[in-house]
């Protein structure tokens, strides 16, 4: 049914957003940017725990911390660089021995920057131990029934009341496993969240979640990781699993199993009240693939600072962008798209590209300047009419929506949730949903009808680079197929552009360095 063009796998970190009454602040995120590593397995985790979270420093963050199995489960948490957390834990090895746990870097939301408001956080007894990604928003009623039931918040934060609720719910159904338990407690959050937990009174087991905010379990030799960034787990293994949204998974040494979240709350819920009838078997198929990163990737190789080096690297993600994609034969060019030719057929997608009413573009920041050009490109040279919208204002609005319209979703990270809401509004409207996205395997890779990729690799540079620019060739290749087919271009001007899209990154790649040695 959908298809995006050319499969390899990579994986890179998200651009963190902020909503301030509605409108977007900043550039291309989904939430803060806080970061997730999870390990159990037959090593010495905290060695681990802290690598992974140095690995994830580019996103952003104001503190640090890990909790390790035991009893009760030991934390360890720092306010500032994730320097200071590994010295914290070097001090407090002896203690902090085990081989499960997690960790997290925060960006703070509820609550100030402070050791008290960093993750992970725990119950009283710190029986039940949670780091966590997004914001719960109805935490503060949730809240509020805890704390009349006696419990206690020691921090400003929506993560904490987590920790409590899960307990809660324990305590009330203890016949159930955690895995029932957590399904329960995270069904009854509103918002975003990707989240691991561990328990004190079981040592082979951690258990995640996520609705809007990205896991990545990693799969390896009698070991198991869960992380918010490929780049976390890329030196441990190169086995994945993108856990879809609304996915809960289970993690024990001898294996893992994937299962529907509301699914397992709904059969729960339904064994304790007649009124909800349960629902059919929960466990869900979620294939294994191959995280195509490279350390090299993540790493400066040389450079002063990522945005260094990814401004260097333009010439060559320009060159993966276009591979495969611009073809001469007898002096006559044609553009092969996968996710465009691979759907044929009266409704395909080039057919509905073709025959659009309109074009809407949905994005956020950067990707939204790109979204602009967009509009340039289709009006100029397909005819079409283009609608340019900020995704973060889109999904708040009542817009009008015909079947016979196409929604362009344009996201680096493929995770932008403001994007991802403006495709679900878009497919209840019937119409075509179409993403040029970054990050192969993402949500919106997924949700979406079709789309491409940009190849572009890992940016990890806060400003866009060779990200913006791999967009921008997206589009045009996109707007000249689409154009070509509805013969407002001739052939000679297909060859013409294709020609000269063809030098884009030779001509960069002469221009760079003489820029670069004036800075």
């Amino acid at each position: 049914r959908k298809c995006f063009a050319r499969g390899r796998l990579k994986a890179q970190g998200t651009k963190q957003k902020h909503l301030l009454g509605g409108l977007a602040v900043g550039r291309r995120l989904l939430a803060p940017m806080c970061g997730i590593f999870a390990y159990i397995g037959d090593r010495q985790a905290v060695a681990l725990l802290v690598a992974a979270l140095k690995r994830m420093e580019y996103r952003g963050y104001d503190s640090a911390g890990v909790g390790i199995h035991g009893t009760p489960i030991k934390i360890c948490k720092n306010l500032g660089k994730v320097k200071g957390l590994e010295t914290k834990c070097q001090g407090e090895s002896a203690s902090l021995e085990g081989t499960c746990g997690i960790a997290h870097t925060r960006w703070a939301t509820h609550g100030k920057p402070s050791d008290e408001n960093s993750h992970p956080h725990t119950t009283a007894d710190n029986g039940v131990a949670v780091v966590h990604n997004g914001v719960i928003e109805n935490y503060m009623t949730l809240k509020a029934q805890l704390t009349k039931k006696g419990y206690v918040f020691v921090s400003q934060t929506d993560t904490e009341l987590l920790a409590h609720l899960i307990q809660d719910l324990k305590k009330e159904m203890p016949e159930l496993t955690w895995t029932q338990i957590v399904a329960m407690g995270m069904s009854l959050c509103e918002g975003a969240y990707g989240v691991a937990f561990v328990f004190a009174d079981d040592p082979d087991l951690i258990i995640g979640a996520r609705k809007g905010s990205p896991l990545i379990l990693g799969v390896g030799k009698n070991e198991y990781m869960l992380a918010s960034d490929g780049a976390a787990i890329v030196e441990h293994t190169k086995d994945v699993v993108y856990l879809r949204d609304g996915e809960i998974v289970e993690m024990r040494r001898t294996g893992y199993n994937i299962q529907d979240l509301n699914k397992v709350a709904r059969e729960v819920r339904g064994e304790f009240s007649p009124r909800i009838p349960g629902s059919p078997q929960a466990i869900r198929e979620n294939p294994i693939v191959r995280l195509e990163l490279s350390l090299e990737e993540i790493e400066k190789g040389g450079y002063e600072h990522f945005m260094l080096k990814e401004i260097m690297d333009q010439p060559n993600a320009l060159r993966n962008a276009l591979r495969g994609r611009l073809h001469c034969e007898d002096g006559k060019w044609s553009i092969k798209l996968g996710g465009l030719e691979k759907v044929e057929g009266q409704n395909g997608t080039l057919d509905r590209m073709i025959n659009a009413k309109r074009i809407i573009i949905a994005a956020c920041g950067t990707s939204a300047h790109s979204g602009l050009i967009a509009k340039y490109a289709f009006e100029g040279l397909a005819e079409l009419p283009v609608e340019v919208e900020y995704a973060s204002e889109f999904r708040y609005r009542r817009p009008i929506i015909y079947p016979e319209d196409v929604v362009i979703a344009i996201s680096q990270s493929g995770e932008t949730a403001d994007t991802l809401e403006a495709i679900k509004i878009a497919q209840e409207h019937k119409a075509l949903a179409f993403g040029i996205v970054n990050v192969v395997g993402s949500s919106i890779a997924r949700l979406t009808d079709a789309g491409v990729y940009l190849h572009a690799g890992p940016e990890i540079g806060v400003a866009s680079t060779k990200a913006f620019t791999g967009q921008v060739i997206m589009i045009l290749l996109v707007a000249l197929q689409v154009a070509f087919h509805r013969k407002t271009i001739s052939q000679d001007q297909l060859n013409t552009y294709c020609e000269e899209l063809e030098k884009v990154p030779t001509l960069m790649e002469e221009w760079l360095p003489p820029l670069a040695a004036q800075g």
